[in-house]
Formats: structure tokens, sequence, C-alpha cells
């Protein structure tokens, strides 16, 4: 669990990292079998701008850019510590055209919202959900937590990992 209220330190990461979003190993495999059956489906996924793992800096430079240009839209931002990102089990997801809140009704967010959790992942930041998560709604980001735990989450993305975990 990786949160504001639950943060790592500065020199955590994943071990091992892969591919190029430099994900875990298992985060990877299942991606890669994700973006294959959504292929299969007639379905574009893609990661936005390198949003797989990300270091505790670059978190940090995200942060206080984002504090600086948009603080009305800080709830969106992890601080450093507090980012999944730097576990390397989190992806930001849309179809290379539409970002943001939009996504979820493309193609590829209506996929990935009914789909993710057979592949392992769980939308991370639901709707209506930031007194929980710490987040506002984020239709694009993606965590890895395995097939077992997500397919408990089901297509209706209303679960947070908090609720899941018994930390809400």
């Amino acid at each position: 669990m990786v949160s504001k209220k639950h943060r790592i330190s500065a020199s955590y990461g994943p071990l091992n990292p892969t591919g190029p979003y430099r994900l875990t190993a298992e985060t990877a495999a299942a991606f890669t079998k994700m973006v294959a059956a959504a292929k299969a489906d007639g379905v574009t996924v893609k990661v936005h701008k390198m949003s797989g793992y990300r270091s505790y800096a670059a978190q940090k430079s995200s942060y206080e850019s984002a504090k600086r240009t948009q603080p009305q839209n800080i709830n969106y931002y992890a601080p450093p510590g507090a980012s999944e990102h730097q576990t390397g089990l989190a992806v930001d997801l849309w179809d290379g055209t539409v970002w943001y809140a939009q996504m979820e009704y493309t193609a590829t967010g209506k996929w990935l919202h009914k789909h993710c959790h057979e592949y392992g992942f769980i939308l991370r930041f639901p709707k209506n959900k930031l007194k929980i998560t710490g987040v506002e709604y984020e239709a694009w980001h993606f965590r890895y937590i395995g097939v077992t735990a997500a397919k408990k989450f089901d297509a209706a993305n209303t679960l947070t990992l908090e609720e899941y975990l018994g930390l809400a």
C-alpha cells in the first residue's frame, strides 16, 4: 500500500524493473497480456507519457511543478514517497488520443474499466472516493495487485484498495 498516508522512502523502487516502463516483472507480464487482449478486441491501450515507474526525484519534480502551476488540481498529484508509480506496479493508460477524465468514455477506457481486473489490475482511484484515497477520480490510473485480489474488485470499479485492505 502506497498513498499519502502510507509513504515509502526515497530509495524504494521495483526490484529488477523490466521493459520500457520499468515495471516489476509480474506487472509487466500482466500488462502485456492485457494489452494483447484489448488489441484482439480492437482496442488500443498505451502508457501515457512513460507513466510506469517514476522515481522519488521525478515524482518530487512533478509534484512541485503542479503546486506552482496547477494548485487547483493538486489532488491529482501524489507527493514524493506517496506515488504508486515508484513501486513499478502502476501505469497511467489511454488510447493515445483522449486524456484526462474523458478517457473513461473512450473505447479504451470502457474496455479497461470492464476487463482490467481479469489481468490483475484495478482502477486505483474510483469516483467519489477522495476522502478515502486522498486522490481525485483518475480514470487512467491502474494498479497491479494480482488476478486473485483484483477479481474481487470486478468491473464496477467502486472499491478502493484502502477499503479492500481494511484501511478505510
